[in-house]
């Protein structure tokens, strides 16, 4: 775990280990005791403080050592205390929101069962957590910075909560699934971070990395440096929790648990409560897209925090490929009534329009494609699908208030593939009643704004 965008990948996270297919525990190293890769502490130089459900050891001197300074009697250092507070607030509040308790880890730690909480100086991220797996339990333990000292937070009060508070997380994961989808596990436990401390600001400082790529699919390996977008897609439990009910996240895991992936689960769940992923995923774009100078009524609690998506102007024939969860967003000004539809696969592709009202997004008034709108309009088109080759799509003008033949969004059918009611298909004369409805149509006066000018929303 670490903060912003200068973490390194390989530290991030929450290390696995697959369960043994003996008896014998899948027990890894520890600082204590033999070593977890270069982090061992020097020998006799340790200690440890428990609490009932967690013991966090630290080094007295070394590279790993932590800051001694104690206010305490017993001269344990305040900050081990307070980590080892953090982590048992962390444990205790993840099970009242109905997790799994992380088994305890007597069969690698037979003195002591609590979930062990290590101090190290890391050489590149600030925090992770090892599964160790036997019978298809698995236990975890945790190593989070020892002094914060550097790490780009305001203090090491706030490192501490901020790490341990997403590494214990992955703990809870590991009770459900190892090895999760990348943009699932680091996406939740920062989820979880911000559930439990709303005043933390790492949620947001990564969010800019993630709303850079809307037309990645969420499931896809990010380009660069991963980090800042595998912890920015903690927006998606995040609105998948506001917009559905947080139990929605646990209810996830607890599929996956019997063995479903990730976005497999999430659309069974959501099947639960009479929605699905192909419905959902075009409105969490539109959520993201009705951020920054655009947040309005609706989306995120905080929405008028976050980075912001760029869009292309919004005209009819507009249109681009996505390949899985993507998304593209356009904005215009529509001086008439039109309807917005979309020419595409159905089954591959959605959308939502937005109305805009002073320049603020009105998520309340959304609606799916085709819809009829006028006015200043967000348009996002948004893949539904985890299939990964191309969907293209392009948007529509038609006459309001009705479907127009052609149009394929939103399960509506008939008509001539690509003919949105304007135009001459293949096999109907322009005369009589084509001619009509092309007349009408021509009638709809549409300005479109930006003429293809990049703007950031």
């Amino acid at each position: 775990m670490k903060a912003g965008a200068l973490a390194v990948a390989a530290a991030l996270g929450c290390a696995t280990l697959a369960a043994s297919t003996s008896a014998r525990a899948a027990c890894m190293g520890r600082p204590t005791a033999g070593g977890y890769g270069s982090y061992l502490y020097p020998e006799g130089e340790s200690d440890s403080f428990a609490t009932p459900k967690v013991r966090v050891h630290w080094a007295k001197s070394g590279t790993h050592a932590a800051t001694l300074t104690s206010t305490r009697d017993d001269a344990v250092p305040d900050s081990v205390v307070y980590a080892a507070e953090t982590a048992e607030d962390a444990l205790s509040r993840y099970a009242a929101m109905g997790y799994r308790p992380v088994p305890p880890d007597t069969a690698c730690d037979p003195d002591d069962g609590r979930l062990d909480v290590y101090l190290v100086k890391f050489n590149g991220g600030d925090g992770a957590c090892i599964a160790e797996c036997n019978g298809g339990t698995c236990s975890s333990f945790a190593l989070v910075d020892s002094t914060y000292r550097g790490r780009g937070y305001a203090s090491p009060r706030e490192g501490f909560r901020t790490v341990i508070a997403h590494e214990l997380f992955h703990a809870i994961q590991n009770v459900y699934k190892t090895n999760d989808d990348p943009f699932w596990a680091e996406g939740t436990a920062q989820w979880a971070m911000k559930t439990l401390h709303p005043d933390l600001r790492d949620f947001e400082r990564n969010l800019p990395s993630f709303f850079a790529e809307p037309t990645r699919s969420i499931d896809a390996a990010p380009t660069g440096v991963t980090a800042g977008y595998l912890y920015g897609a903690a927006v998606w439990p995040l609105f998948l929790a506001t917009s559905y009910g947080p139990e929605t996240i646990r209810e996830i895991f607890e599929l996956e648990a019997e063995g479903k992936k990730a976005l497999e689960a999430t659309d069974a769940v959501l099947a639960k409560k009479g929605s699905s992923l192909a419905e959902a995923y075009p409105m969490f774009g539109a959520w993201n897209a009705a951020t920054a100078r655009l947040a309005g009524a609706g989306g995120y609690p905080d929405a008028a925090s976050y980075p912001g998506v760029e869009s292309a102007a919004l005209e009819d024939g507009a249109g681009n490929i996505t390949s899985g969860l993507a998304y593209f967003v356009y904005r215009g000004t529509l001086e008439a009534p039109v309807r917005i539809a979309l020419e595409t696969d159905a089954e591959r592709n959605g959308g939502v329009v937005v109305p805009l009202e002073g320049g603020k997004a009105r998520l309340d008034r959304a609606a799916r494609l085709p819809a009829d709108a006028e006015g200043d309009v967000l348009v996002v088109v948004a893949g539904t699908t985890t299939k990964k080759t191309d969907a293209p799509f392009t948007i529509r003008f038609e006459a309001p208030g009705e479907a127009q033949p052609g149009s394929s969004s939103g399960g509506e059918a008939g008509g001539v593939p690509g003919d949105d009611g304007c135009r001459a298909a293949p096999g109907r004369s322009p005369s009589g009643g084509g001619l009509a409805l092309a007349c009408a149509c021509a009638a709809v006066v549409l300005r479109r704004v930006s003429s293809g000018r990049r703007a950031r929303g």
